[in-house]
């Protein structure tokens, strides 16, 4: 999901059919400097609505659980 308030190109509904299909998401705040870093809490906003939990998210997997996700 990329967070960045101009874009925020996933709609909440779709949190919901991603968690019922088993999908999990990223959140990502698509920052382009230092300053935009914190955009991320625009993406975990839309999640929260979409009842994300945080082990739907990706993202917010401990490091090790998400490079595996990654298969690095």
């Amino acid at each position: 999901m990329n967070a960045h308030p101009y874009r925020l190109d996933l709609d909440w509904r779709y949190c919901i059919k991603a968690q019922r299909k088993g999908v999990r998401i990223s959140v990502n705040p698509d920052a382009h400097s230092e300053a935009e870093i914190d955009y991320v809490r625009y993406g975990v906003g839309i999640a929260r609505k979409g009842w994300c939990r945080p082990s739907d998210v990706a993202s917010a997997a401990p490091l090790e659980e998400f490079l595996r996700l990654l298969k690095v």
